[in-house]
């Protein structure tokens, strides 16, 4: 959830729903670190075409501190979710296909 609260040391599970534009969903990478870094997370059930994939990853974050979360889903034509905002930004933010960053803070007692 965003701008969560969770417990530094401890296990975190980040789950949510990738989507495409109807070839499916190949992967979805997780970072932990505002995308410096990418791990794949674990897929849910294959459901077909237009269908959402759940995905689930952990997270353990090693100190006190704030973390930015992203996801970034990749459909099996190769498609993947721009960096940059800016890139396909409209006014009415039709097919805003960009990764989003979710910030939580880590402390060892809530």
């Amino acid at each position: 959830m965003k701008g969560a609260t969770v417990r530094s040391r401890k296990k975190i599970k980040v789950k949510g729903f990738a989507f495409d534009a109807g070839s499916g969903i190949e992967t979805v990478h997780f970072s932990a670190d505002g995308g410096a870094t990418w791990r794949n997370a674990e897929l849910g059930k294959d459901l077909g075409r237009y269908s959402f994939r759940m995905w689930e990853a952990s997270f353990s974050p090693p100190v006190d501190d704030v973390y930015s979360l992203q996801v970034k889903a990749v459909a099996k034509s190769g498609e993947t979710q721009l960096s940059d905002a800016s890139q396909n930004w409209n006014p009415k933010g039709y097919l805003r296909n960009v990764i989003e960053t979710v910030k939580v803070t880590a402390v060892s007692s809530i």
